[in-house]
């Protein structure tokens, strides 16, 4: 069995894992930090891509791309089948590299290596730990209430959910709303969220935001801040009650 990881939720479609139990993520940005994938259970994230399954972990997020059937003549890209039926993404602006952890984690999962570990027993062995709340798939996919038991004895997360507009409010607790525009800004606050908003570097930063403490390029002469260190991004439950803001990368 695989112990750097476990189940921490199933149903019949997806399946909510975390990773970082042995050793903890490298990645500069966010810092020492455990990570939580929500994957489709039956079907690989880059196949689930390219037929349109991982709308049941991203939900209608604007940069999942769109599905449109494939053009032997002009697609060198990996397409999927489905029956019979070629189809490929185009369009998707999201930054998570599916072929790598996405696929490696889904590919461990499905070969049976993860154990089921219960949600009492998790919050135990993560007491003091920094988690990432969906390093990939949107975090409102899985209840509130197994979140709430997750993360009870860390020291913080970070969060981020492009469903706020239809979700369980009861998630802005521990996670940001993910928007891209002033007006998507205000209608998340006024639902009771903290917001993350990409601007481009020529718009300019609200009064109630302050600037990403990792933004590359907007903090170019300064010391960045890994996530871990920084913990602003954990919705309601941060300290800072401003919004969060980062140029468009």
């Amino acid at each position: 069995m695989n112990t750097n990881g476990a189940i921490f939720y199933e149903d019949d479609s997806i399946v909510g894992i975390i990773t970082g139990l042995a050793h903890s993520s490298h990645n500069t940005k966010t810092g020492a930090m455990l990570q939580t994938w929500i994957l489709v259970k039956n079907v690989n994230p880059i196949e689930a891509v390219n037929t349109g399954a991982d709308k049941l972990v991203c939900g209608d997020c604007k940069h999942r791309g769109t599905v449109e059937p494939v053009n032997d003549t002009k697609d060198k890209k990996s397409y999927s089948v489905k029956n019979n039926l070629k189809t490929i993404n185009r369009g998707r602006k999201c930054y998570v590299k599916l072929f790598q952890a996405p696929y490696s984690v889904w590919k461990t999962y499905n070969a049976g290596k993860y154990s089921k570990i219960h949600l009492n027993k998790l919050s135990n062995m993560l007491k003091f730990t920094m988690v990432r709340v969906g390093s990939y798939g949107d975090p409102a996919k899985i209840p509130s209430e197994v979140w709430d038991k997750l993360l009870s004895r860390t020291l913080g997360n970070t969060g981020y959910t492009h469903q706020w507009k239809r979700c369980d409010t009861k998630i802005s607790t521990f996670n940001m709303a993910s928007v891209d525009t002033l007006e998507e800004k205000r209608q998340a606050n006024k639902l009771g969220y903290r917001t993350f908003r990409t601007r481009l570097a020529s718009e300019p930063v609200e009064p109630d935001e302050v600037v990403c403490l990792s933004d590359k390029v907007a903090r170019k002469d300064k010391k960045l801040v890994p996530c871990s260190v920084c913990k602003m991004c954990s919705g309601n439950n941060s300290q800072v009650k401003k919004n969060i803001t980062i140029i468009l990368h």
